[in-house]
């Protein structure tokens, strides 16, 4: 029996920035109807390769790419790459927010048209509405994209590229897309894939989530510095096994151990709050504890953030700091009272992407850098120098944009420019969505690190595991209100989801 000829070859493929080989001969094969997984810490050069096959990085001279069988002629551009039958489902999305759901659908493929000119829009809003209920998703395709949330974005970007996956047959490429989607929304797209897979679509699945990796693929490369480490059968492999091939040794533990905070001081006291989707929420935080919040997306804990950060008013409800009663009016306001807040999407929320890496980092406090009202540029970009050294923050250099770091990399530069100004309550928001193992456990140490220091942190996600290891105390929330506090031998994964999906099971 013939052995079926790889859907996408790479040989030897490198890539080159000044001062840096993201890319070092690097090789893997995907098969008709596999599902491959690509893995490796942030900054490994998974996003490079992922983009030197979309055709927006040139490979080095001698890199290689087949598609079926056909050896690409190098360079080629992104929409040359997706006439020839590559589908991508970007880490950024690539969604354009100022069109439509619809519009952002066409890009890529275009439009039905009459005749080559007019736009057949009944025709396209069908097919929108069709390429949605295909995957079991319900948005309207005249939404302006800037008014979806990051969960409906991600939705949206997904179904293009699924939609692209379905009419070209070829190559599916996925960068870390259940980054901000819920467990229901991740169900549909594995299923969706593995439709996919049926038809002899291969893919290319990115991601940090182990679990999931474990769950979707049927091989596993791990690329680590550059460079290619091993491909393996992902059933072959144990989850310890791969961490270790992921970072290049064995590594113990995850999580640093969590600390008692038994009688220390009150920092901050909720009461009965209410906003927009929050009600009647009330809790207490201690200086040094680390306070979970677990719940599902909607459940209204990304606005406790927002609330406690000043960045939207309550509508009832009184918070007390220290005793105090305070009702912040803006994000300023908060700071200076030693608030800081790690946003769920930070390249919208946590940073200016095209600004340094160092003019990010001095957001915060730019009178410390100021003399006169003139920014002291050489101040500026030693303390960056500085954080970066100290939170292993790569590539160190702070004058390069900000967006070209990795997304564990951006996420400890924003970690760190907060962790400088030593709030009294750090309140963090998906604080390792879309990062790597090394990262994490590196980002989990700065924040036990400020607990340390006597900060109360708050820490919000859908890691449940996570939260099970790193918090003293977690708050669970459902539609807006505490439906449990869990500690001690009730801090588990499976405790917590019982009680964000009971009032969905007894409905």
């Amino acid at each position: 029996m013939a052995v079926p000829r790889p859907v996408l070859s790479v040989r030897n493929l490198s890539k080159t920035f000044p001062g840096q080989r993201a890319l070092d001969g690097v090789s893997l094969d995907v098969m008709p109807g596999e599902i491959h997984a690509l893995v490796g810490e942030n900054g490994s050069g998974k996003s490079t390769l992922i983009k030197c096959l979309s055709g927006y990085h040139e490979p080095d001279h001698g890199s290689e790419i087949r598609l079926g069988g056909v050896t690409l002629a190098l360079p080629y551009s992104p929409s040359h790459a997706h006439d020839l039958g590559f589908a991508f489902i970007h880490q950024d999305l690539g969604l354009i927010p100022s069109l439509t759901v619809l519009e952002n659908l066409a890009l890529g493929r275009g439009f039905a048209t009459w005749l080559g000119h007019r736009i057949r829009w009944r025709s396209e809003n069908e097919r929108a509405r069709k390429v949605f209920a295909d995957f079991g998703y319900d948005i309207d395709p005249s939404t302006l994209v800037r008014h979806l949330s990051t969960s409906e974005r991600t939705i949206v970007a997904i179904a293009r590229g699924l939609q692209d996956a379905r009419e070209t047959a070829g190559l599916l490429v996925l960068d870390e897309p259940t980054a901000a989607l819920a467990e229901t929304e991740v169900r549909r797209l594995f299923a969706a894939l593995r439709r996919m897979t049926v038809r002899g679509v291969g893919i290319l699945y990115v991601s940090h989530r182990l679990e999931e990796i474990f769950e979707i693929s049927q091989r596993v490369t791990i690329i680590r510095d550059g460079r290619h480490v091993a491909t393996r059968s992902t059933a072959d492999l144990s989850e310890r096994a791969l961490v270790s091939l992921i970072v290049g040794k064995p590594l113990d533990k995850y999580y640093p151990p969590a600390d008692s905070t038994a009688g220390r001081k009150q920092l901050l006291k909720v009461s009965n709050l209410a906003g927009r989707r929050l009600r009647d929420v009330s809790f207490t935080l201690r200086e040094g504890e680390i306070l979970g919040v677990a719940g599902l997306l909607g459940s209204g804990r990304s606005e406790l953030a927002r609330i406690l950060f000043g960045a939207q008013q309550r509508v009832s409800g009184s918070i007390l700091i220290d005793g105090q009663a305070i009702r912040f009016r803006s994000p300023a306001q908060a700071i200076d009272s030693g608030i800081a807040l790690v946003p769920e999407d930070r390249r919208r929320h946590g940073a200016i992407p095209r600004m340094s890496v160092a003019a990010n980092m001095t957001l915060p406090d730019l009178t410390e850098f100021a003399t006169l009202g003139t920014l002291r540029k050489r101040a500026e970009r030693e303390f960056a120098q500085q954080l970066a050294e100290t939170f292993s923050i790569v590539p160190r250099d702070p004058g390069r944009p900000f967006y070209v770091l990795s997304g564990g990399n951006q996420q400890k530069a924003i970690l760190a420019k907060w962790m400088h100004l030593n709030p009294r309550l750090l309140i963090l928001d998906e604080p390792v969505q879309g990062v790597d193992i090394g990262s994490k456990t590196e980002i989990y140490e700065m924040i036990e690190a400020a607990a340390a220091h006597g900060a109360g942190v708050l820490v919000i996600t859908s890691e449940f595991d996570d939260l099970a290891h790193l918090c003293d105390r977690v708050l669970v929330l459902r539609e807006g209100r505490v439906v449990g506090e869990l500690v001690g031998d009730e801090l588990q994964r499976e405790r917590m989801l019982q009680l964000v999906y009971l009032a969905r099971k007894s409905a």
